[in-house]
């Protein structure tokens, strides 16, 4: 019974010692991934604002193309100008979250980013707003490729997409506030994170 109550006190501690190693991991690993985030919301102020309803952080209302109904094309040379300024402005954050991958702590983690262009649409009846709204986004990835701003080469993926009269974040969502309704006629920007080996990478952590 001796030998049995020492067996089982040494498989015991055994198992306390390595459950507090786990949770130490654990938190780890965690303070590691909210520092990725964290690096991934240090979006210039100037040109973003956080949306905290919708958790994402969205391009100032002044720095968003201001598109014509029904249309896609950005022509005015103040748009032009203030979306090459953001477009070179996500280039540096993305220069710096590659940076970060470079640390040891984070090197193993197989960092991707993907960046999101979302065009929206006001509800006008317009029989193609899920086609107008996915131009919108195309319009402003073609002039930033034009002006020499490629995402691509920065190891980044790009996903082009339009929501249409859909989404979240809309202006005037709840049909109280038709002057408002003009306002969706925008472009969303978003940068998120992607760990391909998440789990791999964690069990390497333990």
């Amino acid at each position: 019974m001796f030998i049995l109550f020492v067996l089982s006190s040494v498989l015991l501690g055994e198992k306390i010692f390595e459950a507090e190693e786990a949770k130490a991991a654990s938190e780890e690993q965690l303070k590691n991934i909210q520092t990725i985030q964290e690096a991934v919301n240090q979006l210039p102020k100037k040109y973003f604002e956080e949306d905290k309803e919708n958790q994402r952080w969205a391009l100032r209302s002044e720095y968003s193309p201001k598109f014509k109904i029904q249309d896609s094309d950005i022509t005015q040379e103040n748009d032009t100008n203030q979306l090459i300024m953001v477009g070179n402005s996500l280039m540096s954050v993305v220069h710096q979250l590659n940076l970060m991958k470079e640390d040891s702590r984070y090197s193993e983690m197989n960092i991707t980013y993907l960046v999101i262009i979302e065009g929206m649409a006001s509800k006008d009846n317009y029989y193609d707003n899920d086609g107008l709204s996915y131009k919108r986004a195309l319009s402003l990835y073609y002039l930033w490729k034009r002006n020499g701003i490629s995402f691509e080469a920065s190891q980044c993926e790009v996903q082009i997409s339009g929501s249409g009269i859909r989404g979240r974040g809309r202006y005037n969502h709840n049909g109280q506030k038709p002057k408002e309704e003009s306002k969706n006629q925008r472009i969303i920007i978003q940068i998120v994170p992607k760990i391909s080996n998440l789990g791999e990478w964690l069990k390497t952590r333990k």
